[in-house]
C-alpha cells in the first residue's frame, strides 16, 4: 500500500524497493501474484469489501539465506473460527518427487530475545526487530520496578515475550492473552527455557484480572503447630525467652499464624532434646530452607501492556486497586492517548448532559469519546502519567512504539 486508504489513496505496488523487506520476501510475493493471475478466487476489492485474497505474510529468521518458515494466506472476509491454511513448504535438500514423510518444515519459527528460545505459531505476533524489542522490554522491566515480591502481569502477552523476557526479576508472571495459539506459543515457550514461575491464561483481561488478583494476593498463611519444652513454657516471656529456638521467632517475624503451641515433657528447657523435639516439629510444618516464604505474598502488582492498535478495556486496568503501576507500550499513539484518559480521568468528573439522540459522538476525536467513556467508568482511583518514552522498532517508516509509565 503505498499509502493511507482513509486519505484517499488506494495503490498497489510491488514490495521491489522497500528496504525493510527481504529479498526472499519479494521472492515469494512475486512467486504468490503470478499464481493469483491464474486463482479462480477474486482478489480483495478494497471499495466493495468483498473477495478473498487479501495479504500474504512471510515470515523470515536470519539473513537473506535463511530458510523461510511459514507463509499463510489471510483474508478479513473469512469468518474468525475458519481454519488457516498453511502452505507446505518442501525441504530444500529433499526432491519433491520424494515420498519421505518429514518431507515439510514445521510452519513455525524460532527466534531469540535476550538469550531466551522463542517458538512462534503462523497467528502469533511477535516483534521482528528482535534487537530493538530487547531494549523495548528491558526499559518496560525498569520503569516496573520489578523485584523478587512483585506479581507480575504481562496483558495482551501474545507468545509471552515480555513477561518471559523479565521473569527473572520477580516473583510471578501471569500473561493473559486472546489468541488460544498464541497462548499455546507462550506455555511452550516457558517450557523450552526451563521457566516456572510463569502461567498464561487465555481469555479477556478485563473478565479475568479480579479473580487472578484474588487467587494470588489473597494467599492463606501456613499455621504452625510448634512444640514447646515444658520448663521453656514456664518462663514469663514465652516467645522471646532464651529457650526458645530462632526458627519460631523467625516464623512469627515472617507473619506467619503459630496456630497452639503444645507443651512437652522435656525436663529442661534448653536441653538438646527439647531443641532437637522442636526442630522435628517445625520440618514437618515445612519449614522453610534458605530464608524462602513459607507463602508468596506480593507486596508489588505491577502490570505491562502491549494491546493491539484498537487499545486495551480501560476497567482491566483501572478498578483494581491493588495495581498501582502500570507500563503501557503502544504501537498506535492514539489508542494510547484514549486509554490514557480513561485511565487518568478522576472519577470525581461528572458527565456533561448532552443531546438525548446521542448523536454528538459520531463527530467526536478519539480522545473525546475516550473522556466521555472516562466519566461512566466505575468509581475508582485514577492513574497518573509520569513519563513517557518512543523507541524505534521500525527503521525507514513513520512508525515507533511509544512507551508511558502510569501510576498512583
Amino acid at each position: 500500500m503505498l499509502g493511507n486508504f482513509r486519505e484517499g489513496v488506494t495503490a498497489v505496488e510491488e514490495p521491489v524497493d522497500c528496504p525493510n523487506v527481504s529479498t526472499i520476501a519479494c521472492k515469494y510475493a512475486s512467486i504468490f501474484q503470478k499464481f493469483l493471475q491464474h486463482s479462480n478466487l477474486p482478489v480483495w476489492n478494497i471499495f466493495k469489501n468483498t473477495g478473498f485474497w487479501r495479504q500474504l505474510m512471510v515470515s523470515t529468521v536470519g539473513f537473506e539465506d535463511a530458510l523461510i518458515t511459514r507463509s499463510p494466506g489471510i483474508s478479513n472476509e473469512a469468518p474468525a473460527d475458519a481454519p488457516l491454511c498453511l502452505l507446505p513448504i518442501p525441504k530444500a535438500d529433499v526432491p519433491p518427487e520424494s515420498d519421505e514423510i518429514n518431507n515439510v518444515v514445521d510452519a513455525r519459527i524460532h527466534d531469540y530475545i535476550s538469550n531466551l528460545r522463542f517458538s512462534i505459531s503462523p497467528t502469533a505476533f511477535f516483534q521482528v526487530n528482535t534487537l530493538a524489542a530487547e531494549k523495548l522490554y528491558s526499559l518496560a522491566g525498569d520503569w516496573a520496578c520489578l523485584g523478587p515480591n512483585t506479581l507480575l502481569f504481562d496483558i495482551c502477552c501474545e507468545t509471552g515475550t515480555i513477561g518471559l523476557t523479565l521473569v527473572r526479576l520477580v516473583g510471578m508472571v501471569i500473561g493473559i492473552e486472546m489468541n488460544a495459539s498464541a497462548v499455546s506459543d507462550a506455555h511452550r515457550n516457558a517450557e523450552i527455557n526451563g521457566i516456572k514461575n510463569c502461567s498464561f491464561v487465555c481469555t479477556k483481561a478485563e473478565d479475568v484480572m479480579g479473580s487472578l488478583l484474588k487467587e494470588y494476593l489473597n494467599v492463606p498463611q501456613k499455621q504452625v503447630i510448634v512444640l514447646i519444652p515444658l520448663q521453656v513454657a514456664k518462663g514469663k516471656f514465652l516467645l522471646l525467652g532464651k529457650g526458645i529456638p530462632h526458627q519460631i521467632l523467625y516464623l512469627i517475624l515472617k507473619g506467619v499464624h503459630v496456630m497452639s503451641l503444645k507443651i512437652g515433657k522435656s525436663a529442661s528447657g534448653c536441653s538438646e532434646n527439647g531443641r532437637q523435639e522442636v526442630q522435628s516439629v517445625l520440618q514437618k510444618s515445612e519449614m522453610p530452607e534458605n530464608g524462602s516464604s513459607l507463602g508468596q505474598q506480593f507486596e508489588n502488582v505491577v502490570a505491562i501492556v502491549d494491546p493491539p492498535r484498537f487499545g486495551l478495556h480501560p476497567t482491566a486496568i483501572r478498578t483494581h486497586p491493588r495495581l498501582r503501576r502500570l507500563v503501557y507500550i503502544s504501537c498506535n499513539p492514539e489508542s494510547l492517548v484514549a486509554n490514557a484518559i480513561e485511565l487518568c480521568t478522576p472519577s470525581s468528573v461528572k458527565t456533561e448532559k448532552g443531546n438525548k439522540d446521542n448523536r454528538g459522538w459520531r463527530n467526536m476525536s478519539s480522545a473525546g469519546l475516550a473522556l466521555h467513556r472516562a466519566k461512566s467508568m466505575p468509581n475508582s482511583e485514577a492513574f497518573q502519567p509520569i513519563k513517557a518514552m518512543a523507541v524505534d522498532l521500525f527503521p525507514h517508516t513513520q512508525h515507533c512504539e511509544l512507551v508511558m509509565l502510569l501510576e498512583r
